[in-house]
């Protein structure tokens, strides 16, 4: 059932100015770390290919970072909920700055897939905590806005990650990305000393049986976000192929060199950096999230489709820009949404839940391209993406539409917890 908006909630919509500084440092210290990832990963993907390994064990190290957000998400939410993020943060990012520092030894490949599943573990506690405490920072009316800047940043550290991890490999081996990873954690780590961030947890009071799958039942119950995540999930189901498909249509269809079809990721992030900048200087409110949200959903299944008509590697350049901007979009408008009608104390974990079902898509997405591809090639694998994509915007945006009308309040009453759910004491 849905409750009048609270006056707590008031004073969250409200832009926060002073809030501002504090975003843009999370925001620059997030992107940097996610820079530092950047380099571990493209020098283990390397490593591991000049030590013989093939497809299933790139395939392996790309899956093993997801499955944590997936497998832990119930608890990952609760413990984000009830443990304040400048709490939280600095402890899971120095253990991820040890791990990380251990993938750099030339172990097996074990050993390396285990070292990648704990640095995503603890993705999976913080990227949850610290978007809940967005709206605390900025009130929830400038979601857009702060979300679309974190883009705008991890744009530029996607634009300049393959160029510097290129760099550091054939300079100084696959040692150093890793290492450098390592001190952006360490860094990470430190920046919550320095800033103004909230005392006390969003939950507090004792713990109830069942309340770790509080936010998996908000999700179901709640009809906006429960059309938005199955939005989400199929789109990302409907263009994972397209991800692996490009490599081989550029270079073997078009017969671009290994520069060009760089450039082409380069040119994505770009895309991705250029609306960013637009819609952070946009002021959307609430009621126009979702014709946003569907807006960028179309752009990047239009720039899918038009990927696969190209007759010629430079059409590439233009379709991968769209599909930045339309992906930048479709997850910043996407987020804020989610995060905007999520009950205060229950933030954290309808986020995880959000993230495991994405997570969730893009594993059932690699799946499938291994199979599609070889048995149709790659223009046609491309196609079929951006046919699939377009009809999942038309057959669930009116469902978003509906609910997004029908249910105009931004608060919902927390559900009632299922007791015979299992209950982990673990925090």
């Amino acid at each position: 059932m849905l409750l009048p908006i609270s006056r707590q909630d008031e004073r969250m919509s409200k832009a926060r100015p002073a809030g501002w500084n504090t975003v843009r440092v999370i925001a620059s210290a997030r992107a940097l770390s996610f820079l530092g990832d950047e380099l571990a990963i493209f020098a283990l993907l390397l490593r591991e290919k000049h030590h013989g390994g093939g497809a299933l064990s790139i395939a392996a190290i790309l899956a093993a970072g997801h499955l944590p957000l997936i497998l832990l998400s119930p608890w990952a939410g609760t413990v984000a909920d009830r443990v304040p993020v400048r709490r939280l943060a600095p402890f899971v990012n120095i253990g991820q700055a040890v791990f990380a520092a251990l993938l750099a030894f030339n172990t097996p490949l074990f050993v390396s897939l285990g070292l990648v599943v704990l640095i995503g573990a603890g993705q999976a506690f913080t990227a949850p905590a610290w978007s809940a405490t967005l709206p605390e920072l900025v009130g929830k009316d400038a979601l857009p806005q702060a979300l679309s800047l974190m883009q705008a940043l991890y744009a530029i550290a996607g634009m300049a990650g393959p160029a510097i991890a290129g760099l550091m490999v054939s300079k100084f081996g696959y040692v150093t990305p890793m290492l450098t990873n390592a001190v952006t954690f360490a860094l990470l780590a430190l920046v919550p000393a320095f800033l103004t961030l909230p005392f006390h947890a969003r939950q507090r009071g004792p713990r109830q049986r069942g309340d770790v799958w509080d936010g998996l039942q908000i999700v179901r119950r709640e009809p906006v976000i429960r059309a938005l995540a199955i939005l989400m999930f199929s789109l990302v189901v409907a263009l994972g192929a397209y991800n692996v498909a490009e490599l081989f249509f550029a270079l073997d269809d078009l017969h671009a060199s290994t520069f060009i079809y760089g450039l082409t990721a380069s040119v994505f992030a770009a895309g991705q950096f250029i609306a960013a900048l637009v819609n952070e200087r946009r002021e959307v409110d609430q009621a126009r999230l979702p014709a946003n949200i569907i807006g960028g959903a179309l752009m990047l299944g239009l720039a899918v489709l038009l990927t696969g008509c190209a007759w010629h590697w430079a059409l590439l350049l233009p379709t991968a820009a769209l599909a930045g901007a339309g992906g930048s979009t479709f997850t910043a408008y996407a987020f804020a949404l989610i995060v905007h009608r999520s009950p205060d104390e229950s933030r954290a974990r309808v986020i995880s839940v959000v993230q495991a079902a994405i997570s969730t898509g893009n594993l059932s997405a690699l799946a499938i391209a291994g199979l599609v591809i070889s048995l149709i090639g790659p223009r046609t694998t491309i196609l079929l993406s951006g046919v699939a994509s377009i009809l999942v915007v038309a057959v669930f945006a009116p469902k978003l539409l509906r609910s997004a009308v029908q249910n105009p309040v931004g608060e919902i009453a927390p559900p009632q917890l299922v007791t015979d759910l299992p209950l982990n004491e673990t925090e």
